[in-house]
């Protein structure tokens, strides 16, 4: 009775193992590490018609983690799934590996006749342009008919780590995910570029060298994360593939540098320490001369290499941190929070390269989220140094302040007797020196009041009294000014000459007070249109003003004459109940000059004369602009 059954337990013994079969069903996300069966191939490649015609012979091996992680390795890696979707409503899904760095990935579906249904060829080898899908993950887009059994066979080679996470995705899921996904990715590098900006900000402040360290570790650790995560390939050099092999180890190489500068720096080690010294500039000196070199040898060497260094350095910051705390350094506290966070995520990140971790949130994000509070508290470190070296600035300063105090007591004691002797002297000297302090008050006062008075004459003589607009002296001064100034940079100057038009009946009708009001409005209506600083109000002489436009050309000279001719026009005035109703006529030069001379000066005052003088012609109240061609 039992030998039946041992037979077949036997034969089950005997064939190949079987991936259990993922059934899809309404679910948005399915892990696939638990369904996958793998093969490792052995010196040569195996082609995937090698592994159709002989898949039930070949020895394949079942996933028992709980992620497919191989460590480092450059042999091709073959993964099998076996996939029947039983959620007729959904027939399109997407297939994530959320590991970029993966050189070459193919990937078949067959059907259950063993007939394929669609390929794929992905990777970070791969231009950005030429992805199935723009995304900085490997993204395949899966069509699986509902009630229909396939089976899923991925080839996986790559020069350094082989790890493929895998996530089978319902398109809403997926997209949900990645929109999370880069929200934190963009908090991340945000909140480090914050912080490289700041520090950077600190050394231009104060000029160490420890600041410029720790900015080109942050800025160095950024370009090696957005190289892991697949951002730098994709939005930074998506046009050469060939650079993510490259930059990964070449960055972290600088970055490990620029933390031994910092160290080094950080704990002062020359003077505290010159072995720990010259062993953290020895390590700065390697990781920089090593930058270079993984440029020129294969990738799975270089980051092996720097995975192994990168443990060293590892080890290394341990003992700082315990020795600094044993000898109390002031900071001490700071770096070794920063670092037990940071180390903490990178210890998770190096096994999960070599296969000894699992594949999870704190393996592949924990070196980032890690680093963002490191960099936080380093920075509060920096801070705290700062703070103590300004601490301790302050005692030696009070210390050489009691010091120079005792000093003084010392010498107060022993001048005393002198000073005793000289007192009738002091006394006759402060008595000097107070009559010369009230007498040089006073001439101090006095060049005061003179140098008020003078402003006050200066004033009065470039202004005119009744508008308290500029005079016809300080004009003629500034004319040649203006003038020579458009001609040396070659720019554009009007002039606008204006005249209140019947202004001597005026005087006649309702009395020269009455006029002096009138010409005190129409002087503020100008000011009101040429408010620049470089625009420059005289008046001319009686009812005249003249207006100098700096750097304005005609069309500018017409727009301030306009305007100004309007609001003269629209004022309404009044003399002892009278109402005055005035206007002006406005004449315009404006050119941009060819020489220096006076004649030329004088060229445009005439110009604008005879623009004015045509317009009184032509029946008053209007702007006239000197046309060359007329005249």
């Amino acid at each position: 009775m039992f030998r039946p059954a041992l037979l077949i337990i036997c034969y089950c013994l005997m064939m190949p193992s079987q991936a259990q079969m993922l059934f899809l069903s309404e679910q948005g996300r399915y892990e696939l590490a638990p369904y996958v069966y793998y093969l490792q191939e052995q010196g040569k490649a195996l082609s995937i018609e090698e592994l159709i015609k002989n898949k039930d012979t070949l020895p394949w091996q079942e996933n028992e983690n709980e992620d497919i992680n191989f460590g480092f390795s450059t042999q091709g890696y073959w993964l099998k799934i076996e996939i029947n979707n039983r959620y007729a409503i959904v027939s399109e899904w997407v297939l994530e590996i959320s590991y970029p760095p993966l050189d070459h990935v193919d990937a078949y579906l067959y059907d259950s006749e063993d007939k394929l249904s669609a390929i794929y060829y992905a990777g970070d080898q791969i231009k950005v342009k030429n992805k199935i899908v723009n995304h900085p993950h490997i993204i395949l887009p899966v069509s699986l008919p509902a009630g229909e059994d396939y089976t899923l066979y991925m080839r996986v080679q790559t020069q350094g780590a082989v790890q493929v996470p895998l996530t089978l995705w319902q398109w809403e899921e997926f997209n949900f995910h990645t929109l999370v996904h880069f929200l934190m990715q963009g908090i991340f590098y945000g909140m480090v570029l914050l912080m490289a900006l700041y520090n950077f900000v600190v050394w231009l402040a104060e000029k160490k060298a420890i600041y410029l360290y720790y900015v080109s570790y942050i800025l160095f650790y950024t370009l090696f994360q957005s190289s892991l995560n697949g951002i730098g390939f994709q939005f930074i050099w998506p046009d050469y593939p060939k650079l993510n092999n490259l930059i990964i180890p070449s960055t972290l190489a600088i970055m490990l540098s620029a933390v031994s500068y910092f160290i080094n720096d950080f704990f002062t080690a020359e003077r505290s320490s010159p072995r720990l010294h010259l062993l953290l500039k020895f390590s700065s000196y390697l990781y920089a001369f090593l930058a270079v070199v993984c440029i020129f040898i294969p990738y799975a060497i270089s980051m092996l290499m720097m995975s192994i260094l990168t443990a060293f350095t590892i080890a290394l910051i341990v003992f700082l941190t315990f020795y600094m705390l044993k000898k109390k350094h002031p900071s001490a506290n700071y770096f070794a929070l920063a670092w037990v966070v940071f180390l903490t995520g990178a210890i998770f990140l190096v096994g999960n390269k070599f296969g000894f971790i699992p594949i999870t949130i704190f393996s592949e994000y924990g070196l980032q989220f890690g680093a963002g509070l490191e960099m936080m508290f380093l920075s509060l470190a920096l801070a705290d140094q700062l703070a103590n070296t300004q601490k301790s600035k302050i005692h030696a300063q009070e210390a050489s302040l009691q010091l120079a105090q005792q000093v003084n007591l010392e010498r107060d004691k022993t001048m005393a007797a002198e000073l005793e002797n000289y007192h009738l002297e002091k006394e006759n000297s402060q008595k000097l020196e107070s009559l010369v302090s009230e007498r040089t008050e006073e001439l101090n006062t006095a060049m005061e009041k003179l140098s008020i008075a003078h402003d006050k004459l200066k004033t009065v003589s470039i202004t005119d009294a009744l508008t308290q607009v500029f005079n016809r002296f300080y004009f003629d001064k500034h004319w040649r000014i203006e003038h020579k100034r458009a001609y040396r940079e070659q720019t554009h100057l009007s002039l606008i000459m204006l005249d209140i038009d019947h202004f001597k009946s005026v005087n006649d009708n309702y009395g020269h007070p009455a006029g002096d009001m009138c010409l005190q409005q129409v002087a503020q209506c100008i000011l009101k249109y040429a408010a620049r600083d470089s625009d420059i109000v005289c008046r001319y002489g009686g009812e005249e003003f003249i207006i100098i436009l700096p750097g304005t050309d005609e069309l500018g000279a017409i727009a301030v004459a306009e305007t100004t001719r309007e609001e003269i026009a629209k004022l309404e005035l009044s003399w002892e109940e009278q109402a005055i109703k005035i206007t002006a006529s406005l004449g315009i030069s404006s050119l941009i000059p060819n020489n220096s001379l006076n004649k030329n000066r004088q060229f445009m005052v005439n110009q604008a004369d005879q623009a004015l003088y045509q317009a009184k012609n032509s029946g008053r109240n209007q702007v006239i602009l000197f046309d060359t061609q007329v005249h």
